[in-house]
């Protein structure tokens, strides 16, 4: 990543920081344990043409945005959020609905040409975190796995594939894998400098080669407690195009994948190529190399992000009894507002008479953190009476309105 592009970047994240800051968010007020959030905010739309219905509604638009926005970046470590500011905004601006969980219009007014309002909103922020994850957002640089990389390199000029793992291992710069390891690092991930190892590791015989199996490079990485693998392969060569007397074309390819050492899974992989010009071929080379490299590591950054987020999700095993099920359709209602929430991974049906039935829920949280959510929401025509609460069991009352 150039510095230049580092620089807009920041200056683009400090921009919106500042509007969430000072023009938008007024102050938190509560953070729940059912994984909400629920802020004040205020937010601005102009009135054209003395349209003030469309102002208002402008403003209530930009005071929600500004409310999800607020509630990210309480989490979001700020290089990831740089690293992935224009997929930030993508889901920040384009999936809004999906993160209010309600709210309400405090107070409001027009000044001259602009349309202010205040509102109460209740921001999910398991929602939140799902969906980013789920782009390769990363969460938390403390959860995030240690990751050694065993990609070996070639250019033009090498007979053989080049490796810093061997027992004898040559002295070069690795422009691929040292652009990896910026990527990763760039988005979080605590990443094994393999230029400080060198100096009091020891490498079997069996694993001196550049094209190590799965197997083999799980091996060598729990040697060194590492949580996940990077092995591939990456190089570089003269194309066939030629401008002029002096610039040629350079050819740079990475095949890589990463693998969770403790279970052996894959948890992605990545094929990129790149050609880029240069009249001088040891320059050619080394750009087409950190460049594909860098691709290569975002792409990672993101693949192993989502993965690691998703399995190290845990939920808990609730048994829910609703009663007032004799009404069918207010079950139905019922039981797809549970589906749909926050949190819940799975729902089971487990039994059903004729006027209660039992479902399993696998909710990330407690039953009292299932109840508190129950409680924000709202059906037509139904109320919700919790009226039994235990470590692992609900029991709920559902009454027509």
């Amino acid at each position: 990543m150039s510095i230049h592009f580092k620089i807009i970047s920041r200056l683009s994240l400090t921009i919106f920081l500042l509007s969430v800051a000072l023009a938008l968010p007024v102050v938190a007020i509560a953070e729940n344990h059912a994984g909400t959030k629920t802020i004040i905010v205020t937010g601005s739309g102009k009135i054209h043409e003395e349209n003030v219905a469309l102002a208002r509604m402008e403003a209530i638009e930009n005071g929600l945005i500004a409310a999800v926005g607020s509630v990210a970046i309480e989490f979001l470590p700020v290089e990831s959020v740089i690293q992935k500011f224009q997929t930030f905004n993508e889901i920040l601006y384009g999936q809004t609905g999906k993160f209010i969980q309600g709210y309400k219009v405090l107070t409001e007014f027009p000044f001259e040409n602009i349309y202010r309002v205040m509102i109460e909103a209740t921001v999910s922020i398991n929602s939140l975190k799902k969906i980013m994850s789920n782009a390769g957002i990363v969460l938390d640089k403390k959860t995030l796995p240690k990751i050694l990389l065993l990609v070996s390199e070639k250019n033009s000029e090498d007979l053989l594939p080049k490796y810093w793992w061997g027992q004898h291992p040559n002295v070069f710069e690795a422009y691929s894998t040292n652009a990896l390891m910026k990527a990763l690092q760039m988005n979080g991930f605590p990443v094994f400098d393999h230029r400080h190892l060198l100096k009091d590791l020891r490498i079997e015989e069996r694993y001196d080669k550049h094209d190590l199996n799965n197997h083999e490079a799980i091996e060598l990485g729990l040697s060194l407690q590492a949580e996940v693998v990077v092995v591939g392969e990456s190089v570089s060569d003269k194309t066939a195009n030629i401008m002029g007397d002096n610039v040629r074309s350079f050819k740079g390819m990475v095949s890589a994948r990463a693998i969770r050492t403790d279970t052996g899974e894959e948890m992605g992989s990545t094929r990129q190529a790149i050609v880029t010009a240069n009249t001088d071929e040891i320059v050619g080379n080394r750009d087409a190399l950190f460049q594909v490299g860098t691709v290569a590591g975002q792409e990672l950054a993101s693949k192993i992000a989502a993965f690691w987020q998703k399995a190290t999700q845990t939920g808990n095993i609730i048994e829910i009894i609703i009663e007032g099920t004799d009404n069918l359709t207010n079950f139905v209602k019922f039981r797809r507002l549970i589906h749909d929430m926050p949190g819940v991974m799975h729902l089971q049906m487990k039994e059903m008479t004729l006027n209660q039935a039992k479902i399993i829920v696998d909710f990330q949280g407690t039953p009292e953190d299932l109840a508190g959510a129950l409680m924000l929401k709202t059906l037509d025509t139904i109320g919700i009476n919790i009226y039994e609460i235990s470590p692992n069991f609900l029991r709920i009352e559902l009454i027509s309105g």
